[in-house]
C-alpha cells in the first residue's frame, strides 16, 4: 500500500493513536493505528460527513453501512475481523483487523507467478471466504488483485467488504450485469473471481511458455473459469461453495494432453517405440511400400531378362537346325524348352 510516514502518536483519532497515514481510500482516509483500549493494531478508516467519492458508487450508502455492520457476525480466517463502526466528531470510524501480507497486485509486480496447484488453492480460499460473506447477505462487488492479500503462512485473506475497501482497483472485472446497471447477486462476485483467476492463468502461461500454469493441453480448470465468467448469471455456478468444489475437482483431474504432430521419422519409415518399448506400427509407412515394390520389380526384371536370353538361344538353335539339321540341334531345343517350363511364374 502507498503510505506517508507520520510520527507515531502525533495524532489521535478517538481511542486510536495513528501510526501511519495510508493515504486516501474510498469515501475517506485510511490509517494504520493502535487501539489503546486493547493494545492492538488496526486499520482505521475515517469517513467524513461529506463522504467524498459517493457520486461514483452505485451501491446506496445505507446498504454499504448495513453490510459493514454485518461483518461483526462473521469469524473466518479468510476475512479481516471488523472491530467496530462508530461516530467521532461527525465522522464515521471503521476499524478492522490489520493483516500482515502482500496483495496479489504487489506479488505480480514482483514477478511472482502461481503454478497450477497454487492457482487452484488461492481460488478455493477466496471462494470459501466469499461463501461465508454470501451466507450473511454480503456482496463484495470488486474482487481483484488489490483486495486479495497473501499472508506469510500462505493464508489468503479477502478484504474490501462494505466500507472496509481501501483502494480503487482498476483491474476489477465488471460483470455484464454491472455494466448494464442490473441488480448484483453472488454470481456477480463469482464472475469477478473467475476473471481474476483467468488473469493469473494468463500471467502464468506467459512465464512458463506453455499451457495453463505450465501444463499442456486442455485443462478442466479452463472449463470452470469459462462457466464462472459466462455472460448469463443463471448459467454460472449457483454458489461460491459449488465453484470451489469444481476447482478442487479440476485440481485432482489430470489435464488432457493434445497429441503432438507425428515426427518426421514416422513418415519416413521409422517405427516409434510404444509404452513398453515395443514397436508400434499404426499404419504401413511409405518406405515399406517402396521397399516391397522395389523387390517385386527386381524379380520381374530378372525373369524378363532370362526369358529374352532363352528366346535368343532358341532362335540361334532354330537357325542352325534349318541350316544343318540334325539330332543334336533337336536335343538342345528340347533341353531349352524344359528349362523355360521349369521357370516359376511371377
Amino acid at each position: 500500500m502507498l503510505s506517508t510516514p507520520v510520527i507515531a502518536g502525533s495524532q489521535d483519532i478517538g481511542p486510536y493513536a495513528v501510526l501511519e497515514d495510508l493515504g486516501p481510500a474510498p469515501f475517506g482516509t485510511a490509517y494504520l493505528a493502535l487501539d489503546a483500549r486493547r493494545d492492538r493494531t488496526a486499520i482505521l478508516k475515517v469517513i467524513p460527513p461529506s463522504r467524498p467519492g459517493m457520486g461514483q458508487e452505485i451501491t446506496p450508502w445505507e446498504i454499504l453501512l448495513e453490510e459493514t455492520a454485518a461483518l461483526t457476525r462473521i469469524y473466518h480466517r479468510g476475512l479481516p475481523e471488523l472491530y467496530e463502526v462508530r461516530e467521532h466528531e461527525g465522522s464515521l470510524l471503521v476499524a478492522f483487523e490489520f493483516v500482515d501480507g502482500q496483495t496479489l497486485h504487489e506479488l505480480l509486480a514482483r514477478g511472482v507467478r502461481p503454478d497450477r496447484a497454487q492457482l487452484i488453492d488461492w481460488g478455493c480460499q477466496i471462494l470459501e471466504a466469499l461463501h461465508e460473506a454470501h451466507s450473511e447477505g454480503l456482496l463484495h462487488r470488486h474482487v481483484g488483485e488489490d483486495s486479495v492479500l497473501l499472508a506469510p503462512d500462505g493464508q489468503v485473506v479477502l478484504t474490501g467488504f462494505g466500507l472496509t475497501q481501501l483502494v480503487f482497483d482498476p483491474l476489477t472485472a465488471l460483470s455484464p450485469e454491472q455494466l448494464t446497471g442490473e441488480p448484483l447477486t453472488p454470481q456477480s462476485d463469482l464472475y469477478a473471481v473467475g476473471s481474476l483467476l483467468r488473469r493469473l492463468t494468463f500471467a502464468s502461461r506467459l512465464k512458463s511458455g506453455g499451457g495453463v500454469a505450465g501444463s499442456n493441453g486442455r485443462d478442466p480448470l479452463l472449463k470452470v473459469l469459462a462457466r464462472a465468467t459466462f455472460p448469463d448469471p443463471s448459467a454460472r455456478f449457483r454458489s461460491a461453495a459449488e465453484m470451489a468444489e469444481a476447482l478442487r475437482l479440476a485440481g485432482r483431474a489430470r489435464p488432457v494432453s493434445v497429441p503432438s504432430p507425428a515426427p518426421l521419422g514416422v513418415l519416413s519409415g521409422a517405427t516409434p517405440a510404444g509404452p513398453a518399448g515395443a514397436a508400434v506400427t499404426p499404419f504401413p509407412s511409405a518406405a515399406r511400400f517402396r521397399a516391397e515394390g522395389s523387390e517385386d520389380g527386381d524379380r520381374r526384371w530378372a525373369l524378363l531378362l532370362l526369358a529374352v536370353t532363352l528366346l535368343l538361344m532358341l532362335s540361334v538353335i532354330a537357325t542352325g537346325w534349318f541350316l544343318i539339321g540334325g539330332d543334336a540341334a533337336t536335343e538342345s531345343a528340347g533341353a531349352i524348352r524344359s528349362a523355360i517350363e521349369s521357370i516359376p511364374g511371377p
